[in-house]
C-alpha cells in the first residue's frame, strides 16, 4: 500500500506539502536519523530543530509523591505538589499513581514520602532503576535523573508494585511530535501534543486493567476496567503499560502503527491491531483517531491470552457521536466504593486478596490488618481471618498473586444459588489453566461467595456480598457448589460445616496445637448473619452449638510396637527463622517413637515441601516444593541438601519407576509427568497428560504399578489417566466420581494388586478402575464404578458425618494390596477392604486430614502414618492389629507430636511448630515393585513376608 504523509491533524494543508513529505522519505529523512537534529512538521512546514536548540529548552521538575494505603488496603502513589508542570492531578491517592509528563533533556528531582508500613520505592526501567527504598512509616527518599530519552516508562515499587503502586512517565519530544496515527483512508498523519484530545494510561496488572485519562492537563482515576469514552474522529493517544506478567494488548475495530518514536515512522511502517508487552515492566503508546473506518460503537479491548481473558481481564472503548453528554469515561470499581466501613456506599467497591505463600493467609486480604484488629475499625465485627471481605452489592473482588512463587487459579467452590442467574456470565468464576496473574469478577447478588485454587484445594477465600437493607451478613437462601450441588440451604449441616472448615482452614490460631495442655478452641466471627428463610443467627452461636467448643485434645501416646526404618512427615507450615517461605521436614525414628531430624534448607529457601519419594538405594530423598517450581534432592542419612532443580510450576507428587529408578514428577500446575533419569538431576522427557487442544489436566498425587504404568487423578479435566511409563502413550481416561453431576476433582491415586484406586476430593468418593483404565463396578454402590464415602451422611441434618469420608485426599493401598487406608480432610480415616471395595471401619483424624503412606510394623503387618494440615501430630494406624486378614478392627496404635524442637535442626522453629502434616514417607520403601530392590542392609528388618508383600 502506499502512503502519502500530510501535515499536522486539524490543519489546513497545502499541497506543497505531498512534494515535501516526498523529501522527507528521501534523504531528509536519513539525515534525521544521523546528524542529530530533529525534524518535524509544524503548520503544514517541514522544520529543525538543531540537537542544541533541543537541549537548551529544558525544564527542571520537582517532584513531591507519597505512598499512601487506600481504603481497601491496596497501596498508591499520591501527588503533592509538581514545579514545572501545570498538570491538574488527582488530589486523593490513585491507581494508577499520577502521570507525569516532561520533555526529553528533562531535569527530574523526586521526592518520595513513605506513609505505608512497608519499605517502598521508584524503579524506572531503562531510566532509575535499582534505587534505594523510603524508610516505612514517614521515611523519604529522593531520586534524580535526566529525562534523556522519549517514551512511556512505568514507575513502580519493585516489591509492592503489583499492589498498586505503578504509575506512567511520558518523556515526550522536545518538538510536541508524538505517535503518527492512521487515517480512515490509509494516511499516516503526523501528529503532535497540542492535536490530542485525550490520553489514557492503562496499566495490564496481573488480570486487571487498570486506567486513568488525561484531558486539558487534568487526570481522571478510571481505575479497574473502565469504560474509555471518546467521541468519533477525536485523536487520542494510548500509553498501555504491563507489570511482572506477560500480556497481549488488542483493541478491537482500530489499527495503529507498531513504532512508537515518531522518527521511526517512515514510509514502511508496521501496523497493528495487537501488543506483545513482556518482562517484569513494558510499555507502548499509540495514537489513533477514534472510530477510524467503523464509526460510533463500544469496542473491546482486553489480553489476549486466553486465561486473562477468562479472568476478566477487558475493558471498553466507546465511541460516541459528538454531542452534549458524549465521550464521557466510565471509571470502573474503586478502593474508595461500597465495600466495609467505606464512607461511599454509592460507587462500586473493589476488595482485593493477594494469593499469598503464608499458611493460612493464602487468600489474604489487603486490609487484612485491620480487619484482624479487635482494636481497630471493625471492632466488634472482628471477623478473625485474613481470607474474608465483606462489600455491598455491585462492587467487585479482584485477585493478584503477588507473594507466591506458585501458579494458581481461582475458582468459585461456593456460590448464592440465584447468583449464576444474576452473574450468568461471571459466575461460577473458574480459570480452566493455572498460571501467575489473578482475576477480578463483580458480585452482584447478596450471599456468601468462596474462592479456592484448583491446584491447592484447600487455600480459601471468601466473600459476603451485604445487602445493606437487610439485619445480619447475608449469606444468601441457598448456596450452590461447584460440584453441581444446587440450592442447598444455608442453615444445613453441609453449609455450616464448609463455613467451619472455612474458619479453622484460614485462621493460623484455629488449628489443633499437641503442644498445649488447653482444650482446642476455634474462634469464629461473634457477627450476625442472615440464612435461610430470613433467619438473623449468631454465626458463633451456631458453629459452636453445631460442632462444640474447648475440646479437649486426647494425650499423644507412642505405639506399642515400633516400626522399621524411618518416616519423613512434610510438615508443610512450619516456619524457621532463617527463610521467608514456609516448610521443614519432620524426620521420625520408628524404633523408639522420637524425632530425629528437623530439615528446613534455608539455603534454598524451601517452600512447601509436599511430597516426597526415595531412591532404590534409599540413600537419597527426592522433594517436592509444591508452592514453587523446584525438585529437591536430600541425603537420606545426614538431612544435606544434595541439588536444588527446577522441574515446572507446583509439582505436587515424586515417584520412582519401579524396575529402573527413573524419577517421576507430577507438574500440577501444568500438563505432564517430568522423568529424571536414575542417578541423575537433569529432566530428560515429559510424558503429556493431555493431547494437544485439550483442556490441561493438572495432574496430582500420581502413582504407578510395579508394571510400570503411570496413572494420574486429573483434577482440572475430572478423570484419571493411564500412561504407559515407557514411551509415555496415553492409554486411557476414564471419568472420575459419581456422586455429583461435576467437578470431582480427582487428587490421589492408590494401586493395589488388581485394582486402581483414585480419591475425589470433591465428590466425596473412591472411584474404581482395573489396570487398562476400565471403570470397576462396586457391588456396594448398586455396580456404580465407586465407593462412596458419604453414603451414611445427611447434608442437611448432618447425621452420619462421623461416619463418612468426607474430602478424601490420599488413599495408598498397602503393600499387600488389601487395605486401602484414606485421609479425609473432614476430620476422619477410612479403611476400605479390596476384597470386596466396602469401608470397614473409620477412624477420627484432626482437621485438615491429608496425607498417608505405609511403613513396615516390626514384626509383621504394616502402620499406615496419617499426617493433618491443621494440626502437628501424626497418627499411626494399624489396618490389621492381629493379622487375621480382618480390617473391621483397624485402630489407631499411637500418636505423636510433631512439634519437638530438641531434635537436630539446620534452622530453628520460629512458629507454627509441627503444622502442616502432608507428604509421608516410609523408608525403607516396602511397596510392591519397590521392596524387590531394597539393599541388604534395609531388608534386615523385614520379615519374609514383607520382603515379598505380594508372593
Amino acid at each position: 500500500m502506499k502512503f502519502i504523509i500530510f501535515g499536522s491533524n486539524k490543519k489546513t494543508v497545502a499541497a506543497t506539502v505531498v512534494f515535501i513529505a516526498a523529501l522527507f522519505f528521501s534523504s531528509i529523512a536519513l539525515a534525521a536519523t544521523h546528524d542529530g537534529n530533529i525534524y518535524y512538521f509544524k503548520d503544514g512546514l517541514l522544520l529543525k530543530k538543531t540537537k542544541a536548540e533541543s537541549i537548551s529548552a529544558t525544564t527542571t521538575h520537582t517532584i513531591n509523591l507519597s505512598a499512601e494505603t487506600l481504603p481497601n488496603g491496596q497501596l498508591g502513589y499520591k501527588m503533592i505538589s509538581h514545579a514545572g508542570s501545570n498538570q491538574n492531578y488527582p488530589a486523593e491517592t490513585a491507581i494508577p499513581g499520577p502521570t507525569l509528563f516532561v520533555q526529553q533533556g528533562d531535569t527530574v528531582n523526586i521526592s518520595l514520602t513513605n506513609n505505608t508500613s512497608v519499605p517502598v520505592g521508584i524503579n524506572i526501567p531503562g531510566i532509575l532503576e535499582n534505587a534505594a527504598e523510603a524508610a516505612a512509616g514517614g521515611g523519604s527518599q529522593n531520586y534524580s535523573f535526566t529525562a534523556s530519552k522519549t517514551g512511556t516508562y512505568p514507575y513502580y515499587d519493585d516489591g509492592s508494585g503489583l499492589l498498586g503502586l505503578f504509575g506512567a512517565l511520558v518523556v515526550n519530544a522536545a518538538d510536541g511530535s508524538v505517535q503518527s496515527y492512521i487515517d480512515g483512508d490509509g494516511t499516516i498523519i503526523p501528529t503532535d501534543i497540542a492535536d490530542l484530545d485525550k490520553e489514557y494510561i492503562m496499566f495490564m496488572v496481573g488480570s486487571t486493567f487498570w486506567g486513568a485519562e488525561i484531558v486539558n492537563g487534568t487526570q481522571t482515576p478510571l481505575w479497574t476496567n473502565p469504560v474509555l469514552g471518546a467521541n468519533l474522529d477525536e485523536i487520542v493517544r494510548f500509553h498501555v503499560l504491563s507489570l511482572e506478567h506477560d500480556h497481549t494488548f488488542h483493541l478491537h475495530a482500530h489499527r495503529w502503527l507498531d513504532e512508537v518514536d515518531p522518527i521511526n515512522q517512515g514510509h514502511t511502517p508496521h501496523i497493528i491491531d495487537v501488543k506483545i508487552l513482556a518482562g517484569k515492566a513494558d510499555s507502548h503508546a499509540f495514537t489513533l483517531k477514534s472510530g477510524t473506518g467503523v464509526g460510533a460503537g463500544m469496542w473491546h479491548l482486553h489480553c489476549h491470552v486466553v486465561s486473562h481473558m477468562e479472568s476478566n481481564m477487558a475493558a471498553r472503548f466507546r465511541v460516541d457521536e459528538p454531542g452534549a453528554a458524549s465521550g464521557v469515561s466510565v471509571a470502573g470499581a474503586s478502593p474508595y466504593g461500597a465495600i466495609l466501613l467505606s464512607p461511599n456506599q454509592s460507587d462500586p467497591g473493589l476488595v482485593t486478596f493477594e494469593i499469598s505463600d503464608e499458611p493460612g493467609s493464602w487468600f489474604r486480604s489487603t486490609r487484612s490488618d485491620a480487619i484482624i484488629d479487635p482494636a481497630g475499625p471493625i471492632g466488634a465485627l472482628n471477623i478473625k481471618t485474613r481470607s474474608l471481605e465483606v462489600m455491598a452489592p455491585g462492587s467487585s473482588a479482584h485477585f493478584i498473586m503477588s507473594d507466591t512463587n506458585a501458579v494458581h487459579t481461582i475458582t468459585t467452590l461456593i456460590w448464592p444459588s440465584d447468583a449464576d442467574t444474576d452473574n450468568k456470565h461471571d459466575i461460577p468464576f473458574d480459570q480452566t489453566k493455572a498460571y501467575r496473574g489473578g482475576g477480578i469478577v463483580q458480585l452482584n447478588t447478596p450471599g456468601l461467595y468462596v474462592f479456592t485454587c484448583k491446584i491447592h484445594p484447600y487455600m480459601f477465600g471468601a466473600v459476603i456480598v451485604d445487602d445493606p437493607s437487610t439485619d445480619g451478613l447475608d449469606l444468601g437462601e441457598a448456596i450452590d457448589l461447584v460440584v453441581g450441588i444446587h440450592d442447598l440451604p444455608t442453615t444445613s449441616d453441609l453449609a455450616t460445616r464448609l463455613l467451619r472448615t472455612f474458619f479453622v482452614a484460614t485462621t493460623q490460631g484455629n488449628w489443633q496445637d499437641y503442644t498445649s495442655a488447653a482444650p482446642w478452641h476455634a474462634e469464629y466471627p461473634n457477627v450476625d448473619v442472615r440464612l435461610s428463610g430470613g433467619a438473623v443467627l449468631n454465626l458463633k452461636a451456631v458453629l459452636e452449638s453445631r460442632y462444640g467448643q474447648d475440646i479437649a485434645l486426647g494425650p499423644l501416646s507412642n505405639p506399642v510396637t515400633p516400626g522399621v526404618g524411618e518416616v519423613w512427615i512434610n510438615t508443610q507450615f512450619e516456619k524457621t527463622a532463617s527463610k521467608t517461605k514456609p516448610g521443614t521436614i519432620t524426620v521420625l525414628d520408628t524404633s523408639d517413637w522420637t524425632i530425629k531430624r528437623k530439615i528446613a534448607l534455608p539455603s534454598i529457601n524451601m517452600n512447601h515441601p509436599h511430597n516426597m519419594w526415595v531412591d532404590r538405594n534409599q540413600s537419597t530423598v527426592f522433594q517436592t516444593q509444591w508452592f514453587d517450581n523446584k525438585l529437591t534432592f536430600i541425603n537420606q542419612s545426614n538431612g544435606q541438601l544434595i541439588d536444588n532443580i527446577r522441574i515446572g510450576d507446583s509439582p505436587s507428587h515424586v515417584m520412582t519407576m519401579p524396575d529402573s529408578d527413573d524419577i517421576t514428577v507430577a507438574i500440577n500446575g501444568e500438563n505432564r509427568v517430568v522423568t529424571i533419569p536414575a542417578g541423575t538431576t537433569t529432566p530428560e522427557s515429559s510424558i503429556p497428560t493431555q493431547l494437544p487442544g485439550q483442556v490441561p489436566a493438572n495432574p496430582h498425587g500420581h502413582w504407578i504399578t510395579p508394571a510400570g504404568k503411570i496413572v494420574t487423578p486429573n483434577i482440572n479435566t475430572s478423570d484419571t489417566g493411564f500412561y504407559d511409563g515407557n514411551s509415555g502413550q496415553i492409554m486411557a481416561r476414564p471419568a472420575a466420581g459419581g456422586n455429583f453431576p461435576h467437578g470431582p476433582h480427582p487428587i490421589a491415586i492408590g494401586v493395589g494388586n488388581d485394582r486402581i484406586y483414585a480419591a475425589n476430593l470433591l465428590d466425596h468418593s473412591l472411584s474404581v478402575y482395573d489396570f487398562d483404565g476400565n471403570p470397576v463396578p462396586v457391588a456396594a454402590n448398586g455396580g456404580k464404578p465407586y465407593i462412596n464415602l458419604i453414603a451414611a451422611y445427611n447434608p442437611v441434618t448432618g447425621e452420619g458425618a462421623a461416619n463418612s469420608g468426607i474430602l478424601p485426599i490420599q488413599t495408598p493401598v498397602d503393600p499387600t494390596g488389601r487395605v486401602v487406608v484414606t485421609a479425609n480432610t473432614g476430620g476422619t480415616i477410612t479403611v476400605v477392604d479390596t476384597s470386596s471395595d466396602t469401608v470397614v471401619a473409620i477412624l477420627p483424624c484432626d482437621p485438615g486430614c491429608h496425607g498417608v503412606n505405609f511403613g513396615a510394623k516390626a514384626g509383621g503387618g504394616y502402620y499406615a502414618y496419617v499426617s493433618s494440615k491443621f494440626s502437628n501430630r501424626l497418627i499411626v494406624v494399624d489396618p490389621d492389629p492381629n493379622g487375621d486378614g480382618n480390617f473391621s478392627d483397624a485402630t489407631v496404635a499411637g500418636t505423636i507430636s510433631m512439634a519437638d524442637n530438641t531434635a537436630a535442626t539446620d534452622d530453628a522453629v520460629v512458629s507454627l511448630a509441627g503444622m502442616g502434616g502432608q507428604g509421608v514417607l516410609a523408608i525403607p520403601n516396602v511397596y510392591n515393585g519397590w521392596v524387590q530392590h531394597l539393599p541388604s542392609g534395609w531388608q534386615a528388618g523385614l520379615t519374609d513376608a514383607q520382603k515379598n508383600a505380594v508372593p
